[in-house]
């Protein structure tokens, strides 16, 4: 009784439910075919008119992309021909300023060079001379370095030149430099202009073999304001050093100067004397020690210094360092490798790649070290014609010589008609040259050496710093009676 009762309100609510889905799925089948149709009739267009709106918001994006860069352009050049307008008036100002006994030595991107040489031996003299002496950094480490000798360091940051640094500038008589120095080439960009009115002493980097200055020039198509301030950077100097008074018109195709002194390089100096602390300040300590200790033992420290190619950045990977490592190992001797100041970025990596290969610390002083060396490798390289009053053989390694010279750097060829040392021009002639007698290496190319050392240098001795401080003395008082009364 109480069974049937039950069952007649479950049957009744199953046929319910049954009902209602069925109801339900007639409508959603009804939603479906509504949609459908919709889709049909009214979304295509509007899904077609999306698609026009996103891509004119496309459009317009990029647009928008374009317009930020072109403005960031805009703002590039309004900064520098702000730039342009200030160094201007400062150069005027500074030409107009009376000037002071000061004298102002420029860093370049190493700290080791003529400047570096003539600096030191100006802090001793400058004060018995009667001038104040003072050193412009390349950067920060350059600056740390120098104050560890003197307080008379302006920043290497121009953002934290006061009042006082500017006048500084504005009021030096004599400037020494050592390289190009214009507002697209120095750290600070206002220090030429500052400088402008003192007289400009340009010690430069050492003999050129290739073509440099105002005879290395550009076609239009790839000016830049860079290149033209470079040209533009090459003179009108005071004086400009060189080490033998025959050289004078060769320099003067490459730069231009009122007079030109022969008394020769201050960095040679330390190549012919026993260097003394300051002379090491900058030096790669450990590789001088472990030159000296190959020496001892009875090796050859050979040092490979190449110079850097304007288009060819990965070269150095392909000339062969891990074979000649091995075979100077093998020897006793140990193999350097100093790479020009462009590239010392590439050091770290390249020491990871050829463990065995000593490479010379970046950015610093190699002349010291100079003096541990029992042959030089190198290809075009100043450091070839440094190195001749060592009197000690002499390698020019030169794999990719047509390739440097048409693409890269043109020689000047008036400097040297025969080279004063064996020409490799494959890393087996290299190799072939490094496992023969070692007098193979000298003897054939003393003659030669000593002809050339005669030729490009009017005196060898360790006096250079003394007589170039002599030349800025003798500039610094030409300054100063340019301002005298009359």
């Amino acid at each position: 009784m109480n069974t049937v009762f039950q069952a007649e309100p479950v049957a009744a609510l199953s046929a319910e439910l049954q009902a209602f889905r069925g109801e339900v799925t007639e409508a959603i089948d009804s939603l479906v075919s509504g949609m459908l149709d919709l889709q049909d009739t009214r979304l295509g267009p509007l899904e077609a008119e999306a698609g026009r709106i996103d891509r004119r918001l496309q459009a317009l994006e990029q647009r928008g992309t374009q317009l930020q860069a072109l403005t960031h352009q805009l703002n590039e050049v309004a900064q520098a021909l702000a730039l342009e307008r200030t160094c201007r008036s400062l150069a005027e100002t500074s030409q107009m300023c009376e000037k002071a006994r000061t004298v102002v030595f420029v860093g370049r991107p190493h700290f080791g060079c003529n400047v570096k040489y003539a600096w030191l031996a100006a802090l001793e003299r400058a004060e018995q001379a009667g001038y104040a002496c003072w050193f412009l950094p390349f950067d920060a480490e350059q600056e740390a370095l120098v104050r560890t000798l003197t307080p008379n360091c302006l920043p290497s940051d121009h953002r934290l030149w006061s009042v006082e640094h500017v006048k500084l500038a504005q009021h030096t008589a004599v400037l020494v430099i050592g390289d190009h120095v214009h507002s697209a080439a120095h750290p600070n960009p206002y220090a030429p202009a500052l400088f402008k009115g003192a007289r400009w002493v340009q010690l430069w980097h050492g003999i050129s073999i290739k073509e440099v200055g105002l005879q290395y020039p550009m076609p239009l198509a790839g000016m830049t304001p860079f290149w033209a301030d470079a040209f533009a950077s090459c003179g009108r100097y005071a004086t400009f050093l060189g080490s033998s008074v025959e050289a004078r018109a060769e320099w003067r195709r490459w730069f231009s100067f009122e007079r030109y002194s022969a008394v020769g390089y201050p960095r040679s100096d330390v190549l012919l004397r026993e260097p003394t602390a300051r002379d090491l300040l900058n030096v790669d300590a450990d590789a001088m020690q472990q030159a000296r200790a190959t020496r001892r033992a009875g090796g050859r420290s050979v040092l490979y210094v190449p110079t850097f190619r304007d288009n060819d950045r990965g070269w150095i990977l392909n000339v062969g360092l891990d074979r000649l490592s091995q075979l100077l190992a093998e020897r006793g001797d140990t193999l350097f490798v100093n790479l020009h100041p462009l590239e010392y970025g590439d050091v770290p990596a390249l020491q990871r790649r050829f463990p065995a290969v000593r490479f010379v610390r970046g950015r610093s002083d190699l002349y010291p070290l100079l003096r541990e060396v029992s042959v030089l490798v190198t290809d075009y390289s100043s450091l070839m014609f440094d190195f001749l009053p060592m009197q000690r053989p002499i390698v020019f390694y030169r794999p990719d010589h047509e390739r440097y010279v048409s693409g890269s750097r043109p020689l000047y060829d008036a400097k040297v008609s025969r080279l004063p040392g064996r020409e490799c021009r494959s890393l087996d002639d290299l190799l072939t040259a490094f496992a023969g007698d070692a007098a193979t290496l000298d003897a054939p190319y003393a003659a030669l050496r000593d002809e050339l050392t005669t030729r490009l240098f009017d005196r060898i001795d360790d006096q250079a710093s003394a007589r170039v401080l002599d030349l800025i003395e003798d500039e610094l008082a030409l300054a100063l009676a340019a301002d005298a009364p009359r």
